[in-house]
């Protein structure tokens, strides 16, 4: 038998081995009343494609996601991004927690590091268009989430504060 086949008859044997330890994906508690309200469909739209699923309980996990090891790599960046923002709990933070993500989002999303390369470039819908980036952080930038949460009734006394000055 030659080097390579003694290395990679084993490595293939265990690869197949681990796929039947049992996993099960991390789930969220879906509390709606905890959940951010985007009260704009064109930022709705670019964050459902791009940041929700790593930044959410709503994670829609690809077939390949079941294939260890794999999905551990996949379960420990989604559980890191939801420890750094998670949408699904986004009224259950204080206002200036509120408001300290929101600078985080203009901030990464400006500098083109969210959504990671890696996301990217398996999920080439996520890819953000520079126009997509733009109206991402005018949105966070435009909302005041140190008075209240993001809620369409907020974002609406917003605009209408807005127009008095």
């Amino acid at each position: 038998m030659s080097k390579t086949r003694k290395i990679l008859v084993p490595i293939v044997l265990l690869l197949g081995a681990i796929q039947f330890i049992p996993h099960q994906h991390p789930q969220g508690v879906a509390d709606t009343s905890a959940k951010i309200v985007i009260d704009n469909p064109e930022v709705k739209n670019i964050l459902d494609k791009a940041c929700m699923d790593c930044h959410s309980n709503e994670t829609k996990y690809p077939w390949y996601a079941e294939v260890t090891p794999i999905n551990m790599w996949i379960d420990g960046h989604v559980e890191e991004g939801c420890e750094h923002l998670n949408f699904s709990e986004w009224n259950t933070a204080s206002a200036s927690d509120r408001a300290h993500m929101s600078e985080e989002i203009v901030e990464v999303v400006h500098e083109k590091e969210m959504p990671m390369l890696f996301y990217w470039l398996i999920h080439w819908e996520a890819k953000l268009t520079d126009a997509e980036r733009q109206a991402i952080v005018d949105y966070f930038n435009a909302t005041d989430p140190k008075s209240e949460p993001v809620t369409s009734e907020s974002s609406e006394d917003h605009e209408d504060n807005e127009h008095d000055d």
